[in-house]
């Protein structure tokens, strides 16, 4: 994998694009059959050209490429329904897919396949779509080789038997500094956050790791960390423990520094077991210091997230607290805030709740002296 296109343009492609140097190949160019066409990536998210095209025109973009990068499964799925019907991009995807194969270009999906019209198109065309791996099999096997899960006899049996792992998961991951990073909703810049923060901490010449719970983490060598993932080759009660694993991986490689980003928000939903599973892992995890990005409104999630994290997050220090630049407010649409506005949060922040840091999501850099500073006060 060295010269790659990707499909389609969306936050997910927007996230590659940031942090591409963190990855081992290059993006020469974007397809997209609705959004931007035409523009170069680099204007639309950094503000300079970087000679990376959107395009529809498919031949274009795969004149130097050797490797397609779907982040579509080929049929409707989130919030894009509208879209992909208005638009025929389930047509589509097979026509981009279909000319990947003619061209002899390696095709990788980071979502799985599970549309059966789908599927039995592509095996009757002969195509290959690689699916992209998320969660290692070295961590699945030093989970499963450390933790001794109990055998699933029977309910109550188990439910006993976990009180002894939880003993033991709290005598690991001592000296490595673990930071969490939580949102009061989706979609406010989790990962952009994570990113930025494990960027910089490289750059400063520290050892780091981050689990990445977006369906990209291989793209950059890290471990990834979906919990939809986990669960299609684990049982969902096993999920905190493979956090707790891949923490002790890192510290065992010597690593100063871990990056944990929640997926979805922090706040529990009516769904029992979602909510018990983000306490659980945010449990497992035990971060030293804690991130929440939260928006321009959210004064009452905020309290509560804060309280959610102090109780259940080993006590964790409220480092900072992020706002957005901006919102998505419908397909590939979004709401910029100006730098007014954001003045103006940060300073409501400030005066209501006690954190050391209030940052825009995009200048969570300007806090890595600190961190490294709290790193060795902690390890001392």
């Amino acid at each position: 994998m060295e010269n790659v296109v990707l499909y389609p343009f969306n936050k997910i492609t927007q996230g590659i694009f940031r942090f591409r140097d963190l990855t081992d190949f290059n993006v020469t160019a974007v397809v997209d059959f609705v959004l931007h066409k035409g523009c170069d990536v680099g204007e639309l998210i950094e503000g300079a050209a970087a000679g990376i095209p959107i395009t529809d025109n498919i031949e274009e973009a795969f004149r130097s490429a050797n490797t397609l990068i779907l982040n579509d499964p080929g049929t409707s799925f989130g919030n894009n329904e509208g879209v992909y019907g208005e638009f025929n991009l389930k047509e589509l995807w097979r026509v981009l897919v279909l000319a990947a194969h003619e061209h002899n270009i390696r095709i990788i999906s980071v979502h799985e396949i599970l549309d059966q019209n789908t599927l039995q198109w592509l095996e009757e065309n002969q195509i290959i779509i690689d699916i992209d791996e998320q969660i290692p099999d070295r961590l699945v096997s030093r989970m499963v080789d450390e933790y001794a899960f109990p055998s699933p006899t029977d309910e109550i049996t188990t439910y006993l038997n976990y009180f002894e792992l939880d003993t033991k998961i709290k005598t690991y991951n001592q000296r490595i500094c673990k930071v969490g990073i939580f949102a009061t909703r989706g979609c406010l810049g989790k990962f952009t956050a994570q990113m930025s923060l494990f960027r910089e901490l490289k750059k400063a010449g520290e050892k780091v790791r981050t689990i990445i719970t977006e369906p990209t983490a291989s793209l950059f060598n890290q471990p990834g960390g979906d919990i939809m993932k986990f669960i299609a080759r684990r049982p969902l009660n096993q999920y905190p423990y493979y956090i707790n694993a891949a923490v002790r991986d890192a510290e065992n490689d010597g690593c100063d520094f871990i990056i944990l980003s929640g997926q979805g928000s922090l706040l529990p939903n009516e769904n029992f077991i979602i909510a018990a599973t983000k306490i659980s892992y945010l449990r497992a995890f035990s971060p030293d210091l804690t991130v929440l990005i939260a928006g321009y409104d959210d004064d009452e999630q905020i309290r509560d997230s804060l309280d959610i994290l102090r109780i259940y997050g080993n006590g964790s220090r409220s480092f900072a607290i992020l706002i957005p630049d901006k919102y998505e407010v419908d397909f590939g649409q979004y709401e910029f805030k100006t730098h007014e506005e954001m003045e103006r949060r940060k300073q409501e922040i400030r005066s209501r709740f006690d954190v050391d840091h209030v940052e825009c999501v995009l200048d969570i850099g300007k806090l890595t002296s600190e961190l490294i500073k709290h790193r060795k006060s902690i390890s001392q």
